[in-house]
């Protein structure tokens, strides 16, 4: 079974894979997310399955969706790109990333030319497919380096002290995890979207690429974010709510340190991706939260401010020291005391046999 990386889907399948996407348009199957998800994981596993292959069996795709049949649309097969000549949006959405031969086209697999052509409006989308399919073991394209991606990207701003920069940077915010976990939040405010703007009542995320880097000259963090539909649509108003949360979040966490810090610079522009690599993994981090991290971590929980640190003294339980020492003072008195009594009368046990006569 293929399942690209740049698609960001569990082994659970929580959403259709392009590749079951192809079984099921070339199959004249159409479904809603939810009806997808109400399939037992086995015939998800079919179809997408299904859709890798040379030619895709539409008896073996209508069998795999029989126990949701009224819960689905039919409609004419969606067939595959020709063969022999590169679709003009394909083209054209390359222009400016990687240029295809009609050679490179022809041994390209049935599933990348589909691939191509579904990802043809979504050039941040297809500039990772196009990355994918011209590096590693699995690479179906020759190695040509890409040309920097520039398109459509949600910005949003952290600034803090120094302080605060470098307890992240020495990994002692919430233990190490700060960034991970207001990117987990980001991409939960991304997945919500549905459920927030009514305008996307109808439109759920699909890969959600959302990574910060450090900014000296900013002092502190910029988040990018880039959203997409199941679909492959390029998704505004959740890629804005993506960096926007993931910026109150890291906010929040360093406040104890820095309460001036600031979140802000919230935009949607023309850009160039330059976060790093978005390799936190979407599967990874969108069911983290901070609860459950503190409640499973065994490390440190976050510290005190310094400045708090610096002139409150840690609370002491017990006795005072200042008592402590003058019971053993005391302890020692009464212990030569009774020295020089044995010794005056002879020792301990002329003492005690002295004491029992009488």
């Amino acid at each position: 079974m293929t399942i690209y990386g740049f698609e960001e889907i569990g082994a659970d399948l929580a959403r259709p894979p392009i590749a079951a996407r192809r079984a099921l348009l070339g199959s004249g199957v159409a479904m809603p997310l939810e009806t997808w998800q109400a399939l037992p994981l086995a015939q998800r596993q079919a179809i997408a399955q299904e859709g890798t292959r040379d030619r895709v069996n539409e008896l073996t795709v209508k069998n795999a969706v029989s126990s949701v049949l009224k819960r689905v649309r039919f409609m004419g097969p969606v067939n595959d790109p020709p063969l022999d000549a590169i679709p003009q949006p394909v083209v054209d959405a390359l222009r400016a990333l990687r240029p295809l031969t009609v050679d490179e086209w022809r041994r390209l697999r049935p599933l990348d030319r589909y691939t191509l052509v579904a990802l043809s409006a979504n050039s941040r989308l297809l500039y990772r497919a196009i990355e994918e399919m011209t590096t590693g073991p699995a690479s179906t394209l020759s190695s040509v380096k890409l040309r920097p991606w520039v398109g459509p990207l949600a910005h949003a701003e952290v600034k803090m002290s120094r302080v605060a920069l470098g307890e992240i940077a020495g990994g002692r915010l919430q233990g190490g995890k700060a960034l991970v976990l207001a990117r987990a939040a980001g991409v939960r405010a991304a997945r919500g979207a549905h459920e927030i703007v009514d305008g996307y009542a109808e439109k759920y995320a699909g890969p959600v690429e959302l990574d910060a880097r450090l900014d000296v000259q900013l002092g502190g963090y910029v988040w990018q974010a880039h959203v997409s539909s199941a679909d492959g649509e390029f998704l505004a108003g959740p890629s804005t709510l993506a960096a926007a949360t993931a910026a109150v979040a890291l906010r929040d966490a360093i406040a104890s340190y820095d309460p001036a810090a600031t979140a802000g610079g919230v935009s949607l522009h023309e850009a160039m991706w330059s976060v790093g690599s978005g390799g936190f993994g979407d599967e990874a981090t969108v069911a983290v939260n901070a609860k459950a991290f503190r409640a499973g971590a065994s490390g440190p929980q976050p510290a005190q401010p310094p400045a708090a640190a610096a002139t409150e003294k840690p609370a002491r339980a017990g006795v005072p020291v200042w008592l402590a020492m003058l019971l053993v003072l005391s302890t020692l008195l009464a212990f030569a005391a009774a020295g020089l009594t044995i010794q005056r009368g002879g020792g301990l046990k002329n003492l005690y046999f002295t004491h029992i006569s009488r």
